[in-house]
């Protein structure tokens, strides 16, 4: 099995939230304990939704 070559449009998570951290005056390490509060959804485990109805 093949890898494709990663995209070079994309971010790694620590650069990610050093973005998120600037744009929001906070430090990285605010950003991180912020995004450990929140309870996300694995996408396997997520509830599909029809917004079209």
């Amino acid at each position: 099995m093949s890898r494709e070559p990663p995209d070079a449009d994309m971010i790694s998570d620590e650069e990610l939230t050093e973005l998120l951290a600037d744009a929001e005056g906070a430090t990285p390490q605010e950003i991180e304990r912020g995004a450990a509060k929140l309870e996300i959804t694995p996408p396997e485990r997520a509830t599909i939704v029809d917004v079209d109805e």
